[in-house]
This record gives structure tokens, C-alpha cells and sequence, in this order.
């Protein structure tokens, strides 16, 4: 397996910092850009809402200040909620739609899907090729045939992030209950439940996995659509029992992860429509959906796109059974030694900030036992944990042994810091240090 959807995670530059709540009820990480206050697990009854704290409690709204971010929320009031409603592009929302291509395409997760696609799938696109595909696949409307059943004007785009309902309209002043049809994005979440327009009723993790409290970068929830129209009037309450999506992501990286999904699925990649795969600790099935043809085929289009949360990679407190430790104002605090697949670039350690005070770790650098260094950039906030990935990017370079090792933390002065040492690691097995 490639580990392309690794590279776009890690290349996604304008993704937020997320934090979860602990038993305690304090926060792993008060300083996250995201402060995700999940609470309890649904009841699966649309009659019973158990939550009774909004979802997100707190967003950094400050990173949305980028390009992405702004025309990504302009694309979210332009279609019609009802799958049965007509829609028209007006010449504003096609420049709209441009506007959001033009900002993605110059990402680093967008150029990292582009050369993936035309050198290890090998399908010979140009730079302009590739947008307007952008556009067609996502943007482009058809009729969808799910069960032979029509729906026209449907979009990969509007079914994927921002959502689509299934009701009657009800009898004068009744306001009718309906069911809400895609809707997999944590910003258009979060905006909706800023105005009171969707209602969080719980997580419900019924497939696999741990609860989301334990990986705060997806949430699988039961939620409630309240429906207006531009009045004000409530026109439908609309019901999923279960949805997933992705939180922090910015709107490019799952573009491009949905982007490369549609490739690998077009050259028969796919598994019943899915991708397994491991991003940081935690496990995934990615699924990507094409549209339906009045004969059963997949069309050319994207339906929908959305990750399943499979469970964490299991962390191992190695406390005991290290050699060694010394912990400073930044302490190590775990570290992945024999990744799945090849370790160039998958091994990674994680620095935690232990202090009070927000440190520069410019000019700091990570060795192992025989002086192999990795340079580190970038500040570390009290409290925060901060994953850098071992990039052995010359001969010299640190790596992690896998038959034990060490890892040493000096700064720009070259003082030790902080060390560890660790015995043998097994495959696969995050060995955390610090608690």
C-alpha cells in the first residue's frame, strides 16, 4: 500500500490543532485550535437527544482567515437542501466555484495528489486538465440513479460537505421530519451549530473502534438538521442516525484525499468502494463513492466521500521496561520505532511542551544512540504535543532501531534536554513515555 494518504495529512499545512475532553473534564490540550466536547454516545432514537452541549465548544475561527477556508463557506449557501429541488448556477456561484479551485490547486495537498496521480497511477494529466477534472467530479451536476430512482442536480461537492435532505413538504403549518443524505464536513458543522441550525445528539461509534473522545480527528455522531427558509420559517427537521467526518482537516486535504480516491477507483484500486489506511495512530476506511447510471454502472462523477474510524493504533506505556529517562521542560513523550510497511519517513516521535511558557525550538535537534540527527523548527505551547517525523533524510540522518534505541533532545546551545531509552520495539506499536 502506498502511503499517499499519509503524505496529504502530513502536507496539510492549514489544518487546526484538535483537543478532546479527559475523564476529568479538563482538556487534553486547552491551547487546540479545536476544543471538541463530545459528551455521550447517542441513543439512535430520533426522539431522544442525550447531548446536551453543543459539539464543538470552541473553534480558533482566526485560522480561517486563509483563502481556502473563506471561498470553501462561500460554496455552502448555494444549493437547494431538498433532493428534490431544482438548481440553477447563477453566474456569482460559478465564480465562486473557480475562485475555491484556483486557492485549492496552489495547496501542498492538492500538488501532492496531482504528482501521485500522473506518476504512480500513470494517467497523463496536464495542470489544466487536472482543474477542469477537478471541476467536473466535483462540481459538475447529473442525475444520480440509486435504485433506479433519478435524482437530478446532484453534485459530489453539495452531497459531500454540505448535505442534502430527503422530506415531503408537510401540510400548512406542519413541519415535516425527513432524513438528512451526506453532509461530511466538520466546518459546515460547526457553522451550522453556531446558528442553531443543527442539533448534536451524541457519538455513535457502532461499527468499530473506540470512542471518539479517544481520537478527537473524526467524529461519527447522531445529528438533527432543522431546515429553514430564508424567513425563517422551519420547513423540515431532518434525522441521521449515523455520519462521519474528518475535524481540523482544511477543505484541500480532503479534496485531494477524495481527488486521489476517485483515481484509485477509476483503475480499480478499491474495495467494495473503500481504502484502509493509517493516519498517525489511528486506522481508517476511507470510502469513495461514484454516481449511479440508469443501468447500475458507476458513472464518471463523484457521489460522496467520508472516512470510518477503525480504532487507534495501540499505545504501550513503556515506563517499566526503558532503560533510561530524563525529562526537561520538554519531555519526550512517545515515539513510533518500526512503522507498518517501510519505516523511511513513517517513524515519528512526539515532543510535550511540560512547561508553562510556549517554547522556540528553532535550532533544536533529535539524535539517536550514534549521533544521527533531526533538526527541528517551530514552537511548542504549554501543554501541547507535537509530533515531528524522522525523516532520514541523509546517511546521517537519526533513525529509530527497531531492536532498541535512543532518542535524545538538545537544544540550539546543544544541551541535552531530554532522553529516553527503549528496548525492542514491536511492529506496529507506538511506545509512549510520558504520561
Amino acid at each position: 500500500m502506498s502511503d499517499i494518504y499519509q503524505r496529504l495529512w502530513d502536507g496539510d499545512r492549514n489544518k487546526l490543532s484538535v483537543s478532546a475532553r479527559k475523564e476529568s473534564g479538563e482538556w487534553e490540550n486547552e491551547n487546540a485550535d479545536i476544543l471538541l466536547d463530545e459528551q455521550v454516545q447517542a441513543s439512535g432514537d430520533r426522539t431522544v437527544a442525550l447531548a446536551d452541549r453543543p459539539l464543538f465548544y470552541r473553534v480558533n475561527e482566526e485560522k480561517f482567515g486563509g483563502p481556502t477556508y473563506k471561498s470553501f463557506m462561500r460554496l455552502l449557501d448555494n444549493y437547494v437542501v431538498s433532493t428534490r429541488g431544482t438548481e440553477e448556477m447563477t453566474e456569482a456561484e460559478a465564480r465562486e466555484i473557480n475562485e475555491f479551485l484556483d486557492a485549492i490547486v496552489a495547496t501542498e495537498p492538492m500538488a501532492i495528489a496531482f504528482d501521485y496521480i500522473r506518476k504512480d497511477l500513470r494517467i497523463n494529466l496536464s495542470e489544466l486538465e487536472f482543474r477542469e477534472k477537478l471541476y467536473q467530479i466535483w462540481f459538475q451536476p447529473y442525475t444520480n440513479y440509486y435504485y433506479g430512482n433519478g435524482t437530478e442536480y446532484a453534485s459530489g461537492f453539495e452531497h459531500t460537505f454540505v448535505g442534502e435532505g430527503r422530506y415531503y413538504q408537510g401540510f400548512r403549518e406542519e413541519v415535516s421530519k425527513g432524513k438528512v443524505s451526506g453532509y461530511h464536513s466538520w466546518i459546515k458543522f460547526y457553522l451550522d451549530e453556531k446558528k442553531k441550525r443543527v442539533n448534536y445528539w451524541g457519538y455513535q461509534y457502532d461499527r468499530q473502534g473506540d470512542a471518539g473522545a479517544k481520537n478527537p480527528r473524526m467524529v461519527t455522531l447522531q445529528m438533527e438538521w432543522n431546515y429553514a427558509d430564508k424567513q425563517g420559517n422551519q420547513i423540515a427537521k431532518l434525522f441521521k442516525e449515523e455520519s462521519g467526518f474528518f475535524v481540523g482537516t482544511s477543505p484541500e486535504c480532503e479534496i485531494a484525499m477524495g481527488t486521489v480516491m476517485y483515481y484509485e477507483s477509476l483503475c480499480g484500486m478499491l474495495r467494495e468502494d473503500s481504502q484502509r489506511t493509517t493516519l498517525d495512530d489511528a486506522n481508517y476506511k476511507l470510502v469513495l463513492l461514484r454516481n449511479t447510471e440508469l443501468d447500475g454502472s458507476k458513472g464518471v462523477y463523484i457521489r460522496s466521500f467520508f472516512p470510518i474510524f477503525m480504532g487507534n493504533v495501540p499505545r504501550v506505556l513503556r515506563s517499566d521496561s526503558t532503560i533510561g529517562k530524563k525529562n526537561g521542560p520538554i519531555a519526550i513523550y512517545a515515539a513510533l520505532p518500526d512503522p507498518r510497511g517501510r519505516d523511511e519517513g513513517k517513524e515519528w516521535v512526539e515532543l510535550k511542551n511540560i512547561s508553562s511558557e510556549a517554547i522556540d525550538l528553532t535550532g533544536w535537534e533529535m539524535r539517536d544512540s550514534y549521533s544521527g540527527a533531526e533538526p527541528l523548527d517551530g514552537a511548542i505551547a504549554p501543554g501541547e504535543v507535537k509530533r515531528f517525523r524522522v525523516t532520514r533524510s541523509s546517511r546521517d540522518s537519526m533513525s529509530l532501531r527497531n531492536h532498541g534505541d535512543a532518542i535524545e533532545l538538545y537544544d540550539a546551545a546543544g544541551n541535552c534536554i531530554a532522553w529516553v531509552e527503549y528496548g525492542e520495539a514491536n511492529f506496529g506499536e507506538i511506545i509512549q513515555f510520558y504520561e
